[in-house]
C-alpha cells in the first residue's frame, strides 16, 4: 500500500492516534511540546487509505552556526512495520532539509522485563537489530545503567494495580504506610490549587539534594498542557490537631503515672512514652512556628496517560521524613488510580544496577523494573554529529557547575 506523509498534521488527530498506539506515551503527545517549550516542534504523520499508520513528534534543538539536534522521546510511533523504513527515510530526509546533524530516539520499547529480584523474566532478543536494520546510519547507544546517561531512563520502576496490590506491597512498605496513617498523615488530591506549595516542596527537595529541578511556572504547563489527566496527591498534617493529640495522652499518661505504687515493666514503659509524647508535642509547637496550622509534607505530581499513572516529580519537606508521607501518598496514588480505571503506574527511572535506596523504595510498593531498548542516533552529518558527541560530555558538566554556583 501507498504511504503519504505530511508534516505539521491536525493536532487533535494527531493526538487520537498517539492516544490508541499501543507504544503511545505523554512524550509523544503535543502537550509535551508545550511542557518543552525551549525547544521547537516538529510533527509528521504516514497516511495510507486516509488513516494515520505512524506519527512521530520531533523537539528540536538549533546550536551555533545553525546546527539542530532532532530529538524523538520515546518513539516514533508505528502501526505496522512495513511502513518503518519508509517512515524513517521520511523523518531522514526531513532532518537533512532542516540541516539537522542528528536525528536521536528512543523508542517507547521495553526490551527486557525483570522481576522485584532483578531477573529477566522477558527480552525481545531482535529488536536491536530491527532498528539496526532501518538505515545503515542508525547506530545504537549501548546499555548503560545509570539514569543520568540518557535523556530519559532506561530502566523505570513499574507496578501493575489491582485489587490485591497491597498483597505484593513488603513488610516495611506496609509498616511506613501505617506509620503516616497512625500520625494523622492525609493525603488529599488537587489540581492547580496546589501549585505555590508543591513549588515550595521541590525548592525543598533541591536544597536538600543538592540538585537543580523545576520551578513553579513548569508545572504549571504541565496542567496547561494536560489539562483534565494532571493532580497532585498531597500529603499533609494538622500541627493544631497533633498538639491537642499530645497533650491528651500526656494527660492520660502522668494521670496514670501518678497513682502508680510500683515499678513495673509497664510503668516503665509510660514513662519511656510520656517522654516521647513531650518531645513531639515540642516538636509540633516548633514546627507550628514555623510553617502555622496546617502543612503540606510531601507531594507527587502525576499524569493520567491511557492505561498508565505516570509519576512526574515529587517533593518532600524533610523535617517531616519520620512522618514517612512518601509511602502513604503513593500508597494512595496508587489507589486512585486503580479506582479510575488504570492498568500500572511508573515510578519512574532507577539505576540498572538495581543497587539505591529509590530502587528499594519503588521496589517495596511491588514494582518490576522494565528496560527499555535505549537510544540510537541517525547520523545525518557525520563531522558535526562525531564533534558535537566529542564536546557533549564536557558541555553538560560545565551546566551543572553553573547551576551550582548559583544556588
Amino acid at each position: 500500500m501507498s504511504i503519504v506523509f505530511r508534516n505539521d498534521p491536525q493536532i487533535a488527530l494527531y493526538d487520537e492516534f498517539v492516544r490508541n498506539h499501543k507504544e503511545g506515551s505523554m512524550f509523544q503527545m503535543s502537550g509535551w511540546s508545550t511542557v518543552k517549550r525551549e525547544w521547537k516542534c516538529l510533527r509528521i504523520v504516514g497516511e495510507s487509505d486516509g488513516n494515520i499508520v505512524c506519527a512521530v513528534q520531533i523537539l528540536v534543538r538549533t546550536f551555533p552556526f545553525g546546527k539542530k539536534l532532532f530529538y524523538i522521546p520515546r518513539g516514533p510511533l508505528i502501526s505496522d512495520e512495513k511502513y518503518a523504513k519508509d517512515f524513517f527515510a521520511h523523518i531522514k530526509k526531513t532532518a537533512k532539509e532542516q540541516g539537522a546533524f542528528c536525528v536521536k530516539f528512543d523508542p517507547n520499547q521495553v526490551y527486557r522485563k525483570h522481576d522485584a529480584k532483578g531477573n529477566v523474566i522477558e527480552q525481545q532478543s531482535d529488536l536491536l537489530d530491527h532498528y539496526l536494520s532501518l538505515d545503515k546510519n542508525i547506530v545504537h547507544k549501548g546499555f548503560d545503567t545509570p539514569m543520568s546517561a540518557y535523556a530519559q531512563p532506561r530502566f523505570n520502576a513499574v507496578a501493575q494495580v489491582s485489587d490485591d496490590m497491597e498483597e505484593r506491597f513488603t513488610n516495611s512498605a506496609k509498616r511506613n504506610i501505617k506509620i503516616a496513617v497512625k500520625k494523622n498523615v492525609k493525603v488529599d488530591v488537587f489540581f492547580k490549587e496546589k501549585l505555590d506549595s508543591f513549588a515550595y516542596l521541590m525548592e525543598l527537595t533541591e536544597a536538600r539534594k543538592g540538585i537543580s529541578l523545576r520551578n513553579r511556572e513548569y508545572f504549571q504547563r504541565f496542567f496547561d498542557a494536560f489539562e483534565g489527566k494532571t493532580v497532585f496527591f498531597m500529603a499533609s498534617i494538622d500541627l493544631a490537631d497533633g498538639i491537642k493529640n499530645c497533650d491528651e495522652s500526656i494527660h492520660q499518661l502522668q494521670s496514670a503515672l501518678a497513682v502508680a505504687k510500683k515499678e513495673t515493666n509497664r510503668v516503665m514503659e509510660q514513662r519511656v512514652q510520656l517522654e516521647n509524647f513531650i518531645k513531639e508535642k515540642e516538636f509540633f509547637l516548633e514546627m507550628q512556628m514555623k510553617y502555622g496550622g496546617q502543612t503540606d509534607i510531601g507531594g507527587l505530581l502525576v499524569l493520567f496517560h491511557n492505561n498508565t499513572a505516570e509519576y512526574v516529580y515529587s517533593g518532600m519537606n524533610i523535617e517531616f521524613s519520620k512522618y514517612e508521607p512518601g509511602y502513604l501518598v503513593w500508597s494512595q496514588a496508587m489507589e486512585y488510580a486503580r479506582t479510575i480505571g488504570c492498568e500500572f503506574v511508573n515510578f519512574g527511572g532507577v539505576n540498572g544496577d538495581l543497587n539505591d535506596r529509590l530502587w528499594e523504595f519503588k521496589r517495596s510498593l511491588g514494582a518490576h523494573v522494565d528496560e527499555y531498548i535505549g537510544e540510537f542516533d541517525l547520523i545525518i552529518q557525520p563531522l558535526v554529529y562525531h564533534l558535537f558527541e566529542s564536546v557533549l560530555p564536557f558541555a553538560k558538566k560545565a551546566v551543572r557547575k553553573l547551576k551550582q554556583l548559583k544556588k
